[in-house]
């Protein structure tokens, strides 16, 4: 007989959610992660099933990169969740609006590591993530933001951490191979809808450069021994708030030396 955790029956209990495309419900107290570490274990439990769906783990996210958001979540660090094989895509794409509870899209810098980061080169620093990146693009991360509405800051913070970061998958622009000589910094990003500008950041807005963030995950995933592998795509933390995107609307991105990417609701 397998033994139900209180991590993988919190997953379970998640799960369900995802798997009816419904809005997150509170977790039960006694399922309820009382620390980060709880939280991590219920995702941990949770990747397993939405593999299921989704395809093997193939890369993760960043949230929290910014000073504004870490303080929102009462956190001094970002935060991390899996991205999935089939929900990795190349711009352009359509998505399903009736596939999502309250679609969101985000602005960030997705890299394509060709390398592995393992756990005896830690740790790392941004020089040496940078020697392992093969590919940077625009990316969008899609969101369902789905949350419940009643949780304190703590309650909410550990709850995102466990349902993954409500990440639905990412959408790549074209890869750039000779980001090299790139102003990764200063680069301007714009995000429109239905050609109309929606909001703009820029590379230093995540931890002073979109790699720091990748730093921090190389570091992290080392100390818990699962190590980013040759072929992981990272999108390291948005430049701009989640915004909503509705039915039947186009949701365009660029960022500077990398290019636009392009999703359509439908």
């Amino acid at each position: 007989m397998v033994t139900t955790t209180p991590a993988r029956a919190a997953a379970e209990f998640i799960f369900e959610s995802y798997r009816k495309v419904q809005p997150f419900e509170r977790l039960p107290a006694d399922l309820f992660p009382k620390t980060l570490e709880e939280a991590y274990a219920i995702q941990l439990e949770l990747h397993c099933m939405l593999s299921s769906l989704w395809g093997p783990l193939a890369g993760y996210k960043l949230a929290y990169t910014t000073p504004v958001m870490q303080e929102r979540a009462g956190l001094n660090h970002p935060v991390l969740g899996g991205v999935f094989q089939k929900t990795i895509l190349r711009s352009p794409v359509v998505l399903n609006f009736t596939e999502y509870v309250n679609l969101g899209i985000e602005l960030e810098v997705g890299v394509t590591l060709g390398k592995d980061l393992p756990a005896s080169g830690a740790p790392y620093t941004r020089d040496s993530v940078a020697e392992a990146v093969s590919e940077v693009a625009t990316a969008f991360e899609i969101v369902d933001m789905r949350t419940p509405a009643d949780l304190t800051t703590e309650e909410r913070t550990l709850m995102s951490v466990a349902v993954n970061i409500l990440n639905s998958g990412v959408v790549l622009g074209d890869p750039v191979t000779d980001w090299q000589s790139l102003d990764l910094v200063g680069c301007k990003g714009v995000m429109s809808i239905n050609h109309e500008q929606v909001g703009e950041g820029y590379g230093r807005d995540v931890m002073g450069h979109p790699f720091e963030p990748l730093v921090w995950l190389a570091n992290e995933l080392s100390a818990r021994n699962h190590p980013l592998k040759a072929g992981d795509t990272v999108i390291t933390g948005s430049l701009i708030p989640p915004t909503p995107l509705g039915f039947a609307s186009e949701g365009r991105i660029s960022i500077e030396g990398l290019g636009e990417a392009v999703v359509v609701c439908a």
